[in-house]
């Protein structure tokens, strides 16, 4: 409580020095996630701190701008509204404001050690992350960056996975190295491939059937890994491909689709579809609430209806109900 005293008081300093130049409206989207009053807290806290490092000119929507002729041009405040929210302890906030710019601030002098222009040096560093279309939007939309799409409503976003955080490669950068994006993303799978990853396998009771559910786990990269299954844990799917859930970017449910197991996939995604929104929903960074069948390396989203009554309806994407027809 006495760091937070501190820093608020702190802050009032920085208020009186800005004027009116911070504004407390909640962001866009997150109106439902955070009150005003807490989220005012959380800029009123991280103000100082940014302080320490940067000339701030003013704060709104969610972004802290910077005055020119610095480092940095803006720094986001989204990615910490989640982090915080996630925690129902308050009194905790303080420390995870200060060190989620800690290690921003590490990353950040990370990365001037680094030449950009050097391909060969900074490769070792490509990473991927996989965000919603709409968090993508309100941190600028994708033109700064490079992006691709493997699940439908979001955005690959390459990476640069520096000592302290994860941080998106700019477009300027991007376009320093004069390489193709298919090799560099490549280049950014194969690192993720080499991560350690928990993989768990269980058999559940479902309505009378065996059904077998695989697990990936890692808090950094369970979600990019599965966008190369075919290669990096080719178990893991079925001659029909798998359907696969990711709802956050630490956790994906597998479901393998085969000749011998068809419909398999339907009661997974019955049965799991409240659990993978829960994950979905009470995640710091989300991905998606979706089901996609994975097949020769594509991803496609399946349609899941929810009746009035609670039944839920699933519906096959067009290959994959074409193969079930051959087999037939």
């Amino acid at each position: 409580m006495r760091n937070i005293a501190l820093l608020i008081l702190a802050t009032t300093f920085q208020l009186a020095c800005f004027g009116q130049k911070i504004n407390y409206n909640i962001p866009e989207g997150y109106e439902s996630i955070i009150s005003k009053g807490d989220y005012k807290n959380i800029v009123d806290i991280a103000v100082p701190i940014i302080a320490k490092r940067y000339s701030i000119d003013h704060v709104k929507d969610g972004t802290v701008f910077l005055k020119k002729g610095q480092e940095m041009q803006a720094l986001n405040l989204h990615n910490l509204i989640g982090k915080c929210t996630a925690v129902k302890d308050k009194n905790q906030w303080d420390k995870i404001i200060q060190g989620h710019f800690d290690n921003l601030f590490i990353s950040i002098d990370e990365q001037k050690k680094i030449d950009p222009e050097n391909y060969e040096t900074i490769k070792k560093y490509l990473s991927l992350r996989i965000y919603p279309v709409e968090i993508v939007n309100q941190k600028g939309g994708p033109s700064s960056v490079i992006v691709k799409t493997d699940l439908e409503g979001t955005y690959t976003v390459l990476m640069l996975d520096l000592p302290g955080a994860f941080t998106a490669v700019q477009r300027e950068i991007f376009t320093l190295w004069k390489k193709d994006s298919a090799e560099v993303f490549r280049i950014a799978q194969e690192n993720i491939n080499k991560q350690p990853m928990e993989k768990v396998t269980r058999s559940f009771d479902i309505d009378g059937t065996n059904i077998e559910i695989n697990f990936l786990g890692n808090e950094d990269y369970a979600a990019s890994y599965a966008l190369d299954l075919l290669n990096n844990s080719p178990e893991l799917v079925g001659e029909w491909g798998s359907v696969i859930a990711i709802p956050n970017k630490g956790l994906v449910d597998i479901c393998k689709v085969s000749k011998a197991k068809p419909i398999d996939f339907v009661k997974f995604i019955q049965s799991t579809k409240p659990v993978i929104e829960k994950s979905y929903q009470e995640h710091e960074q989300p991905i998606s609430d979706q089901f996609f069948w994975y097949y020769k390396g594509k991803f496609t989203r399946i349609s899941v209806l929810t009746q009035p009554n609670g039944n839920i309806n699933v519906i096959s994407p067009a290959g994959l109900a074409e193969l079930m027809t051959e087999k037939k």
